[in-house]
């Protein structure tokens, strides 16, 4: 007869967990301030403990001198009391900054967005999801990846598992979105159009795009040994192929943008702000406070009920004011670093990339992709994505700074030496501008510089 023994065995383990606090603030970061304001407003809804410090006309002062002399009579304190007084000391942007509404580039890239994150729920959970949202938050309105996978991957995921999930996201509807490079969203719709890596069209697309664009079509037959026939039948197919997807989803209507930072100046002084004076100010309501503190005569369950959702409340308000902090640091980060331009303009944009900018805050890149993710400054320069002040492909930096950029580099070389386009290339490279030297003999013409042998002197 075969006897069961029951053992107590010890297994180290390690696992991840996220803390409330954090959940809140890692969704929070991502939100511009006009999507803030909706979710806080429907939390304020669901949540009766939560209320609008600002609804009952009670000021921020008055709340705390309040809540100071409560304290004073009370012998045993609630700590929550502590942690969430009414008193609230954002950097709001003043009164009298007044918004142009004519310059609010119109915002384009919601719609993309949400098809995607839809998407992204129904195929990732947990951290993969997590990692997915991530990453969409860093697509632009023509499915542009804006970010690295090392910059999204941070120290928090693994880069392999962040590429995987990249990868996934690209044979999401649009097909192709998430791309870095401008043939890869043409690559990835051949594949899933059934093309396999040897056919003509996927050559063609891979290894003789520009010789197709410019009609150089004997390059071709000559290269892959195909009769004109093929070279026009795969010619066809890849008419039909798009090369930035998201825009199809990008035809929404216009509306105005609301900047979710503001720079400007004050009494001679560049001042860097949060734009969130319209979001709700929200704090625990104080009779439920009161429940918590006299416990005696309160039903049992009302007071589990008051527990856990005392508790859900404190870790968004909690969330709420790291999320401030957190975009107050950046947004003086960045004018701290980039204040030449916010001054003089353009031409003194200076080359800054995400992790460099993480390093110097001392965050995690991710932090700084997350909080980039959808938000827009306004400055005396204009309206601008926060993603424009840090380094990217030429594709996406403002033409008007390589213009200014080349400039600048001819007027500062050696006459009696001038540089080559090959040369210039390599300078803008160090500045964190990859572009070919043929763009750069294009934009040198355009600006009306002469070539390198008849700068001469």
């Amino acid at each position: 007869m075969n006897q069961q023994r029951h053992e107590l065995q010890f297994r180290p383990e390690l696992r991840q967990y996220l803390l409330p606090t954090l959940v809140y603030y890692l969704k929070l970061i991502e939100l511009p301030n006009l999507e803030l304001e909706t979710y806080l407003s429907k939390e304020l809804e669901t949540n009766p403990l939560l209320e609008d410090a600002q609804a009952d006309g009670q000021s921020d002062e008055e709340g705390l001198s309040e809540e100071k002399s409560d304290e004073k009579k009370e012998e045993e304190d609630l700590s929550i009391l502590e942690l969430f007084s009414d008193n609230w000391d954002p950097q709001h942007v003043p009164r009298d900054i007044q918004f142009d509404p004519l310059e609010n580039v119109p915002s384009q890239g919601e719609k993309l967005y949400e098809v995607l994150i839809k998407q992204a729920r129904c195929m990732f959970e947990d951290e993969e999801l997590e990692i997915a949202l991530l990453i969409i938050s860093n697509i632009e309105e023509d499915g542009f990846l804006a970010a690295t996978a090392e910059e999204i991957a941070g120290t928090e995921f693994d880069c392999d598992r962040v590429c995987a999930i990249i990868k996934k996201i690209q044979r999401f509807e649009p097909v192709g979105c998430a791309w870095r490079d401008p043939t890869e969203p043409l690559l990835i719709q051949l594949e899933d159009a059934g093309f396999s890596q040897e056919s003509t069209e996927y050559v063609i697309v891979r290894d003789h795009l520009k010789d197709l664009k410019n009609n150089h079509q004997k390059n071709i037959l000559r290269k892959l040994n195909i009769t004109d026939q093929e070279l026009n039948k795969a010619r066809q197919v890849i008419a039909k192929l798009d090369p930035k997807p998201g825009w199809r989803y990008s035809a929404t209507q216009s509306r105005y943008v609301t900047p979710d930072f503001i720079v400007y100046w004050n009494d001679n002084k560049l001042v860097g702000a949060l734009n969130d004076e319209n979001a709700p100010r929200v704090r625990i309501r104080r009779q439920y406070l009161e429940i918590m503190k006299h416990k005696a005569g309160v039903p049992k369950d009302q007071v589990s009920f008051v527990r856990q959702r005392v508790q859900s409340a404190q870790n968004l308000i909690m969330a709420i004011e790291q999320r401030r902090r957190t975009l107050c640091r950046i947004i003086n980060g960045i004018l701290e670093y980039q204040h030449e331009f916010f001054e003089k303009g353009y031409n003194y944009l200076k080359p800054m990339t995400m992790t460099e900018f993480a390093r110097q805050l001392n965050v995690n890149p991710s932090t700084i992709s997350r909080a980039l993710a959808n938000k827009y400054l306004e400055s005396p320069w204009g309206i601008h994505r926060m993603k424009f002040f840090f380094a990217a492909a030429v594709g996406h930096t403002d033409k008007r700074i390589i213009f200014q950029k080349i400039k600048e580099i001819v007027d500062n070389e050696d006459k009696s030496s001038p540089l080559s386009d090959t040369q210039i290339v390599k300078k803008l490279s160090r500045q964190g501008i990859i572009i070919s030297r043929r763009t750069i003999s294009k934009y040198r013409d355009l600006l009306s510089i002469p070539a390198q042998q008849f700068r001469r002197k």
